[in-house]
């Protein structure tokens, strides 16, 4: 398929790393490809780049080494250098063609056109190649999927999918992201990445993680998570996903957009545990503290003194999510008043500490955690109000 002349504004140009780039291996050896091609076509930006280059890895290395432009190689043999700057996030990766693949990895073989390059590649949406001034290649007519909202394998679905069991991950956030309508679906994709997502077990539980905090967050993910629950496949997600019901999944679109929000909701609407996440997700301890922060805290923030002693007590990150989950949940509106509090109010800081329990009541031991305990709650309920002076006079009474 000849170059396409689309209205597409490559706001690469305006990236100084990126001219330097094309400059540095030649315009006619390197374009962009994948995501920064798709998000420019929707009119979008975005930070992060992929550059094919016809030129193999060691003098890929040699040319960004007389530029002056750092790098690291962590590609094992695949050929790709990432490149991180102030502004972007790059990657260069030489025109390569997979001659036998092993799940994630792959028996290479460096080549130089740029035809070769599309064909290992998993969607037709990501198989669009850019110059600098936004001249597209488009072998697999991509572009037309993509004003479409189609999301479709390159070539055989099932070979794609075999290639790397990844992709049945990459197909479901795809949908997510670009599919309100199920009539937009390609059914052959569908049916294959449907008749074998049991093979995401065999993933690594970092990398369902990563694609999973990605697709709970897409645009349309109600219409992704509907089709696997009618599919029985959830469970192959989060232990115990599969018990939500189609009410709950319809309103997910609406939730806030942010991970920690979206799995709390999944986690209170169906029988699933923090652990049955972390397990299946692998997620950080800190994320395990968040969730079981945010789903323990019964008491409801229904006006600005509750949102400052919310925010005392927990945080502004766990006090915001609980709150906006829990307005999501009963179906309420979001008071910019509290929002605002929970988002900028600075707590003070509680005027006394053991030391003052110790010196003026002459106890030690626990009794000086319970005694400092309740003049905080005092203090608290006092809305902060009480000043050094008030507190110690409270303390002398207890």
């Amino acid at each position: 398929m000849e170059n396409k002349k689309i209205d597409l504004k490559p706001f690469w140009k305006n990236n100084k790393l990126v001219l330097k780039l094309f400059n540095i291996f030649g315009k006619e050896n390197i374009k962009i490809v994948g995501g920064a091609v798709r998000v420019a076509l929707k009119g979008n930006q975005t930070n992060d780049l992929d550059f094919a280059v016809k030129l193999k890895p060691n003098l890929v290395k040699k040319k960004l080494a007389k530029g002056n432009i750092k790098f690291i190689d962590n590609s094992k043999g695949h050929g790709t250098v990432s490149i991180f700057s102030k502004d972007s996030v790059i990657e260069i990766t030489s025109i390569r063609k997979d001659i036998k693949t092993f799940g994630r990895k792959a028996k290479v073989e460096f080549a130089n056109s740029f035809e070769e390059d599309s064909k290992r590649r998993d969607f037709t949406i990501n198989s669009i190649y850019s110059d600098l001034e936004g001249n597209l290649y488009d072998p697999y007519d991509g572009i037309s999927d993509l004003n479409k909202n189609i999301i479709k394998f390159i070539g055989n679905p099932l070979k794609r999918i075999e290639e790397d069991n990844l992709r049945l991950l990459r197909y479901f956030r795809f949908v997510g992201v670009y599919c309100d309508k199920e009539d937009q679906l390609h059914i052959k994709s569908l049916n294959a990445s449907i008749d074998n997502f049991s093979k995401i077990q065999f993933l690594s539980k970092e990398r369902v993680q990563l694609e999973f905090f990605k697709l709970v967050v897409a645009d349309n993910v109600s219409l992704v998570l509907l089709i696997l629950q009618k599919n029985n496949l959830l469970n192959f997600l989060i232990k115990g996903l599969q018990k939500i019901n189609k009410k709950s999944i319809k309103l997910f679109n609406k939730l806030p957009k942010q991970v920690i929000i979206r799995i709390a909701y999944l986690i209170t609407k169906t029988e699933m545990k923090v652990i049955d996440v972390q397990e299946s997700l692998k997620i950080s301890n800190s994320d395990v503290l968040k969730l079981k922060k945010i789903i323990s805290v019964k008491t409801l923030i229904l006006n600005e003194i509750d949102a400052k002693v919310h925010k005392y007590y927990y945080g502004d990150e766990i006090s915001i999510a609980n709150y906006l989950l829990n307005q999501f949940i009963k179906e309420k509106n979001i008071s910019k008043k509290i929002l605002n509090i929970l988002e900028h109010w600075s707590p003070p800081q509680f005027p006394i500490n053991g030391n003052d329990i110790i010196k003026y009541k002459n106890i030690t031991g626990k009794d000086v955690g319970i005694i400092l305990k309740n003049i905080e709650k005092w203090w608290v309920r006092s809305s902060f109000v009480p000043g050094r002076k008030e507190c110690l006079e409270k303390m002398k009474n207890i």
